[in-house]
């Protein structure tokens, strides 16, 4: 066998060190959203069901790389809250969750190690960059339509000259904790995490109202009517134009709780036992 080959299996090896454990798997849980239509003293509201896949690289006993991707709804409805505003309101939305993620990985403990005070569970801490793109909806007789485009806040009428519609594609920081175990080759883990984002339209709400009637001329009916579906808003002697509709000194954020379970697809010792092997091949 040429050395060529042998100093391809000794670098596998060498990487192995640096890089003990690969680890393909799949997570499921759940998310909520947290914002103006779902204030922090009234969560987690609303959760639904989340899953994803995700890659981890961990290049010590300490530190860890986790590339994944979620998929996942986030609504709320202010139909459902107990606070009489929210009720006046009416406002609601949902929007599907697509998530893509590089988190570090940080353990309390040394992990799935080669040395003697190598641990098989631990605690760990996590944070990091993700991608989202969330657009939010609204239904009316049984149809979703996207609320983005139809400019509900005045976004591109003369009532908000200059406003632009918000982006649905956006970045946001994912931090948390968790706890991990390994069976084998498998391991399991279970985490609670936070996003926090840099927008405040997750729900499709953040500014005041504008003047119904000329929402409804400028960017149609569909639009004054998901603006504004309280009564006293419908009602020309009691108009919302100028109040406040959401807070928009505050960003919106989102959680989700999962389970994961990965495979291990390499190890430093399955580098290990190949070099040794293709030693007494020679």
């Amino acid at each position: 066998m040429s050395r060529i080959t042998l100093l391809f299996f000794a670098l596998l090896g060498f990487s192995g060190v640096q890089a003990q454990v690969s680890e393909l798997g799949v997570t499921g849980g759940v998310t909520y959203y947290i914002g103006d239509l779902n204030p922090t003293r009234h969560y987690p509201k609303d959760t639904k069901l989340a899953y994803g896949v995700l890659y981890r690289y961990n290049f010590s006993d300490r530190y860890a790389i986790r590339l994944q991707a979620l998929n996942g709804t986030l609504q709320a409805y202010d139909n459902r809250s107990s606070d009489s505003l929210q009720l006046m309101r009416d406002l609601h939305f949902r929007a599907r969750l697509l998530e893509f993620s590089a988190l570090l990985e940080v353990n309390f403990r040394k992990y799935r190690s080669k040395d003697k005070d190598s641990k098989k569970w631990t605690p760990f801490v996590f944070a990091g960059l993700a991608y989202f793109r969330a657009a939010p909806q609204a239904e009316l007789n049984g149809e979703w339509y996207d609320l983005q485009p139809l400019g509900t806040e005045g976004q591109g009428t003369t009532a908000r000259p200059g406003s632009d519609v918000y982006k649905v594609d956006n970045i946001c920081i994912p931090f948390g904790v968790g706890f991990k175990w390994n069976v084998g080759r498998l391991d399991f883990q279970v985490e609670w995490g936070l996003r926090r984002t840099y927008t405040d339209y997750l729900d499709d709400v953040s500014g005041t109202y504008v003047d119904r009637d000329q929402l409804a001329f400028e960017n149609g009916p569909l639009a004054a009517t998901f603006a504004d579906p309280s009564v006293l808003g419908q009602l020309p002697e009691y108009p919302n134009e100028g109040r406040a509709r959401g807070n928009s000194d505050t960003r919106d954020w989102y959680q989700y709780t999962g389970l994961s379970v990965t495979y291990i697809i390499s190890r430093f010792s399955d580098c290990e036992e190949q070099y040794n092997w293709m030693r007494k091949r020679r």
